[in-house]
């Protein structure tokens, strides 16, 4: 019997008041279902109507277990636990808190849960949940100190990794380091912090530490090559078995940069951007060869390119500029523009941009789109027209610039030609809500009826084209 069965014919003996019978089949059913959070609710809500206020509580606790956001489970724990168990009272109410998107206001409940018990595990779970309150409100410091006062109690791998990395957050790497120094001597073998605390030591230019603490073979040849130890790097290169993976092409990459061989460093580049594609080191090591080979705009660019990948628009922007100004007539690096201004809104550098674009790429898409778009949006109907026009032309175009011509030549009261592109658009018509008052505004049209468009039909007409023009 499936959970829906059980669950169906538990309430037609609810609903004809056998309620015994109906908790004797649910109770047989719950080794079966009891990872179900209906279930769950069905059985606790019956157990509490026969006044079996252990087995809801059981239920409810399994139920938190299962689905942590019933807010109705923790509603009837916290009635439970009022007068029975403070400590789960006040986790339960801080967690009640939380899910009503109260986080600040649960901080003070995790504090008696602590107060009200002496349980070391009890203790130690509350101040975890202590600890994730203070980050989610940015109270990192007093985050940082719940979690020291944890691994005070007992070391623990993930509080380690977690307090370095709010200390890197913050840019203390400093205090990072001496936290993983820590756990590394109380775990010595465990991978993880060991590497981490070997990246921090690169980043700080410690290469020998870095050395001492790393265990994976790719961070060894990170360590050789940032100290200048070529040979040792390209002994453990040449070591490596998993050459698929993308380290390897990115460390030969760096093994050749240092080198000076641009021509194989940019090779590995390459191959590096095939097994890790849009990684914005990538565009970091490209923008370094282009340095060394004085190429101002290829610098810039590809700079741009990098922090794009790590969603930094504004630096991104302002390298994209930079590489306009050394070269204005590279279209890579407008339409790079045009991407982040569209996203911004910002219709003045816009029209600037799709202009520069159209005149390096005459019949490129987007510019042709973009200019007709924004001479539309500013009611210069005509000028949007020979835009469009030229963007029929090409014919590389979607089946909305038929309806955005329908209504330019609208506007333009030349409403023989607007019912031609409406009837072009309606012909591969897409699936819109709005294409029954087209036809509609068609048929009047061919039975000239050609009168200015109502103030609904102004207004329809304005939603569709901002639509379109998104």
């Amino acid at each position: 019997m499936s959970v829906n069965s059980t669950l169906a014919q538990a309430q037609m003996l609810m609903d004809q008041e056998q309620y015994d019978n109906a908790y004797d089949l649910m109770q047989k059913s719950y080794e079966e279902y009891k990872d179900d959070s209906e279930f769950l609710e069905k059985f606790a809500l019956l157990a509490k109507t026969m006044e079996k206020d252990d087995e809801a509580v059981k239920y409810w606790e399994d139920l938190v277990n299962v689905n942590p956001n019933s807010l109705v489970a923790y509603s009837e724990l916290l009635d439970h636990y009022m007068n029975s168990d403070k400590y789960k009272y006040y986790v339960t109410r801080a967690k009640y808190k939380i899910l009503n998107q109260k986080v600040s206001q649960s901080i003070d409940d995790y504090k008696k849960a602590i107060a009200a018990t002496q349980e070391e595990k009890d203790i130690i779970n509350a101040r975890f949940l202590l600890a994730k309150s203070y980050e989610y409100v940015g109270k990192t410091q007093d985050a940082i100190d719940e979690y020291f006062r944890i691994i005070e109690h007992k070391d623990d791998i993930a509080i380690y990794i977690k307090l370095a990395d709010l200390y890197c957050e913050s840019g203390d790497r400093f205090s990072a380091i001496n936290i993983l120094e820590r756990g590394v001597k109380a775990f010595p073998e465990v991978i993880d912090l060991s590497e981490y605390l070997a990246a921090l030591y690169i980043k700080e230019g410690k290469y020998e530490e870095a050395l001492k603490h790393a265990k994976n073979i790719f961070t060894k040849i990170k360590a050789y090559l940032m100290k200048g130890e070529n040979e040792k790097a390209y002994e453990l290169l040449m070591s490596v078995e998993d050459k698929e993976n993308g380290n390897f092409p990115a460390l030969m990459a760096e093994y050749y940069f240092n080198k000076k061989d641009l021509d194989n460093c940019s090779q590995y580049i390459e191959k590096f951007n095939q097994v890790s594609p849009q990684n914005p080191l990538v565009y970091q090591m490209k923008a370094l060869v282009c340095d060394a080979k004085k190429d101002l705009y290829g610098y810039h660019y590809n700079m741009g390119r990098c922090y794009s990948y790590k969603q930094d628009y504004e630096l991104a922007m302002a390298e994209y500029l930079n590489a306009h100004r050394v070269d204005g007539t590279k279209p890579d690096v407008i339409k790079e523009i045009i991407k982040i201004n569209e996203a911004k809104g910002d219709k003045t550098s816009l029209i600037e941009f799709y202009e520069k674009l159209s005149r390096t790429e005459p019949d490129n898409p987007t510019a042709l789109m973009g200019l007709g778009d924004m001479y539309a949006d500013m009611y210069e109907f005509r000028d949007a027209i020979s835009y469009y026009e030229k963007l029929l032309k090409t014919g590389n175009y979607p089946n909305e610039l038929n309806y955005k011509l329908g209504i330019c030549y609208e506007k333009t009261k030349d409403f023989g030609t607007a019912k031609e592109y409406y009837e072009k658009y309606i012909s591969k018509a897409p699936l819109s809500p709005d294409i029954e008052k087209l036809k509609e505004k068609v048929s009047k049209m061919s039975n000239g009826n050609q009168a200015t468009p109502t103030a609904n039909e102004e207004g329809l007409i304005d939603k569709i084209m901002r639509f379109f023009g998104k």
